[in-house]
């Protein structure tokens, strides 16, 4: 009866593997994951070989990513020659390898919960004699294709926001790319969340009363809010690439360490994240690491990974490497991909712990580490409520302006200065709150500085007050050439600054509350 397996796949069905795994230790099976198992500082191909030999059986992720892997194949032809159990798992339907066509095989490409079951039935039972070839042809599970449908609808939907530019341009492609499983999470979340506003504004900006179009829009919403709770769910949660998987979050723990054994140490960071570097040296300096000048003579090192360094000289088959993620990467080298990362994305969190847990890796790792996923789009608290804030800000200004200079009042020579000028105020908006986003997220630019983020915001005000007397101007003219106060379309104008209020207090709590992580996220000028 198998009790040890070994896992062979490609980091781009993590979140299917991540699940199996859970199902399978529930089960009381010993489960061998490179990402949870390999640590560092002891060589790598030993650890592998070591998990390999005391597999009984193997369980292969059949994918198109897996099978281009140099490392997979490496694997899969090492327990070719060690005749062990090979169980296939077919996650897409690829042309198998003349080698692979002989084993055991589960087809996971349709229900889960069936695939799980016949899993647990071969592991429990002797190796099969005979093995047809496992079925081509493209299949998913049934919630893949209720994604695509609802996300079908919520794309045409997107249509109608079409002055928010960045809801259609991220909703209207979805549909595709959950079909090729690469849609970004995080950004189709924020897109999703800022439909229900753009909705609103849509509704009471238009006409200022309900209509059939604007049902046709809250429809449009509900499957918005559907389709939310649909990619949050497992199925779609297995389905997706890294970047379409929910970023799981440490809980750091304080195991009450004292006096751990000395390990010397090396931070290697980039300049811009000098303000991480010294927190995380003084926290090790107080529990009596010593801190060495020269990264070779390290037996432990850092290496903090951002926008501004990607890789480092340590060796992680000889020193203790710990990647720490301030900043989502796509250009990691492949030596930091196979090992788990410290996440501090989210936030510095567990600088205690790490000191205390150093002198033993593998329960640091066990503690703090996450899965090597840098794809994913994370931030802290604070970086996220200034983030969404200023999304906010520029949805409802675009679309309490919109109206006016799309289709004005049909009043020949009147406030013709004011259209221009409400025109030059929606592209200032426009204009600011998409350089002081593009330069809080990557770190670089003018925006990249807090200082110069809140005097972003403090011209956010200044502009809010130039639109509201600029309405006030045009409702006034349309008044005194008669039209009736009740058939005058006021917008949203009147509400913007107590949005802007509002959303300045929560973002302000927010700020005040992580004072911390600003400090860390903005990066240090050399």
């Amino acid at each position: 009866m198998t009790k040890n397996i070994f896992m062979s796949y490609s980091r781009r069905e993590l979140g299917f593997v991540d699940d199996l795994v859970h199902k399978l230790e529930r089960e009381n099976y010993n489960v061998w994951l490179d990402y949870r198992a390999l640590i560092p500082g002891s060589p790598w191909n030993v650890q592998i070989e070591k998990g390999l030999n005391e597999a009984d059986t193997v369980l292969l992720v059949v994918s198109k990513a897996a099978l281009s892997s140099e490392y997979v194949a490496l694997e899969w032809r090492h327990f070719l020659e060690a005749k062990q159990r090979v169980i296939l798992l077919i996650f897409e339907a690829v042309d198998l390898p003349k080698e692979l066509e002989q084993f055991e095989w589960v087809d996971f490409r349709g229900s889960y919960k069936a695939g799980l079951n016949e899993l647990l039935s071969q592991l429990k039972q002797p190796i099969k004699e005979e093995h047809p070839v496992p079925e081509t042809g493209f299949k998913a599970p049934w919630i893949v294709w209720i994604a695509i449908a609802v996300s079908t609808v919520v794309a045409v939907m997107s249509l109608f926001e079409w002055w928010t530019l960045f809801i259609p341009w991220i909703l209207v492609p979805l549909p595709y790319r959950i079909y090729k499983r690469n849609f970004n999470f995080t950004h189709v979340q924020t897109a999703l969340m800022a439909l229900p506003v753009a909705t609103l504004l849509s509704i009471f900006i238009d006409t200022g009363e309900f209509a059939m179009d604007d049902l046709i829009l809250l429809i449009g919403l509900v499957f918005g809010v559907t389709l939310l709770f649909i990619l949050r769910s497992p199925a779609m949660q297995r389905w997706g690439k890294p970047e379409a998987i929910i970023p799981k979050y440490i809980d750091p723990h304080d195991p009450k360490i004292q006096n751990p054994v000395p390990i010397p140490f090396y931070v290697d960071y980039a300049i811009q994240d000098r303000a991480i570097a010294e927190d995380l040296t003084a926290t090790l300096k107080k529990y009596g690491h010593p801190q060495v000048e020269n990264i070779q003579e390290a037996k432990a090192v850092f290496a903090l990974i951002s926008q501004f360094k990607s890789d480092t000289e340590a060796v992680p088959e000889k020193q203790m490497l710990f990647p720490i993620l301030v900043q989502t990467n796509n250009n990691l080298s492949k030596k930091l991909s196979k090992i788990q990362w410290i996440d501090f994305r989210p936030g510095v969190r567990g600088l205690d712990t790490i000191a205390q847990l150093l002198p033993d890796p593998k329960a640091l790792l066990k503690s703090m580490g996450m899965r090597p996923v840098s794809s994913q789009t994370v931030y802290s608290p604070a970086v996220t409520a200034i983030y969404y804030f200023i999304l906010l800000m520029a949805v409802v200004n675009i679309g309490s302006s919109i109206h006016y200079i799309i289709n004005p009042p049909d009043v020949e020579g009147l406030f013709a200065n004011e259209l221009t000028e409400l025109a030059i105020n929606m592209l200032l908006f426009g204009g600011l709150a998409y350089f002081m986003v593009r330069g809080l997220s990557s770190r670089k630019g003018l925006f990249s500085n807090p200082w110069v983020i809140l005097l972003g915001l403090a011209c956010f005000g200044l502009l809010t007050y130039w639109q509201k007397d600029l309405d006030g101007r045009i409702f006034t003219e349309l008044f005194d050439a008669g039209f009736d106060e009740f058939d005058i379309r006021e917008g949203f104008v009147n509400y913007i600054e107590y949005v802007y209020y509002l959303g300045l207090a929560v973002t302000g709590f927010v700020f005040l509350r992580n004072k911390r992580d600003i400090k860390h996220w903005f990066p240090a000028r050399k």
